[in-house]
């Protein structure tokens, strides 16, 4: 991992970053993490005179949304919601900074700069190429995580408390003998989208109003207990699969990156 950040991870120079002034309204934010998987960010850098100054991701925006009554929280401003770490790494510095700074503040992302000035951002996903390419003697069952089942009856709002209250990113739900995901991203391009705003207007009780069930959920990509580490991160580097499900126990980008490493280093 004392490899250079851009040899190791040249593809984010060539993929568009997400950036906001801080005076961005949630209403103009939320869409651009809507639609992140087809550009391959995990969250929004907050730029003043050209310099980061916080990072937002998916998980503060909604974070905002249920403790802010609708819709009052389409006009809260990127400053408000933002950590205010203003966090970023070179372009020179080698990986293992990246993945300290992942351990640290349990982020996704980082803006890399040059010079001070963003010019890409690393996600934990740009990683899952690397783990890919190896040969690990790791097992997939000791990187995995307990899985955390919801009833498609749950509301929304509970369903997020859930997730903020569990550190998950990804909604499950077993419908007769199938399981259905649905990560953050998902429920942000729902409560944004035309029939979403109109629910909770219609009600007036903003995220209350929305069940799981309205969400879009696709079908859990069940991997087997001889699945090596470099085949499941081969797997989720398809945009579209969030996480993989092993028995009871999902396994996420974090798991084969963040406690891959930790396994090798320990």
């Amino acid at each position: 991992m004392d490899v250079i950040l851009r040899d190791s991870v040249s593809q984010i120079f060539k993929r568009p970053y997400l950036s906001v002034p801080p005076d961005s309204t949630l209403m103009q934010i939320a869409p651009f993490l809507a639609i992140g998987p087809q550009i391959y960010v995990d969250g929004l850098v907050v730029i003043e005179a050209e310099r980061p100054i916080g990072r937002i991701s998916s998980k503060q925006i909604l974070l905002t949304i249920i403790n802010t009554k609708y819709p009052d929280w389409l006009n809260v401003r990127a400053s408000q919601m933002m950590d205010n770490s203003g966090i970023s790494l070179e372009m020179d510095l080698p990986l293992s900074k990246a993945i300290n700074i992942f351990r640290q503040t349990s982020f996704a992302f980082i803006p890399i700069t040059k010079s001070g000035s963003v010019v890409a951002s690393l996600s934990i996903r740009d990683f899952l190429p690397i783990i890919a390419g190896s040969t690990l003697d790791v097992s997939l069952k000791d990187i995995s995580s307990p899985l955390v089942l919801l009833s498609n009856k749950t509301n929304l709002r509970v369903a997020l408390s859930i997730m903020f209250e569990k550190k998950i990113r990804n909604m499950i739900t077993k419908i007769e003998n199938d399981y259905y995901i649905a990560n953050d991203r998902n429920i942000l391009e729902f409560l944004f989208s035309h029939s979403g705003r109109k629910l909770m207007q219609t009600n007036n009780e903003g995220v209350q109003a929305v069940g799981v069930d309205l969400i879009d959920m696709a079908p859990a990509i069940k991997v087997k207990q001889n699945t090596t580490v470099n085949q499941a991160a081969q797997l989720l580097m398809d945009f579209n699969t969030s996480c993989l499900l092993l028995g009871e126990f999902i396994i996420t980008p974090w798991d084969i990156v963040m406690k891959t490493i930790e396994k090798i280093h320990n």
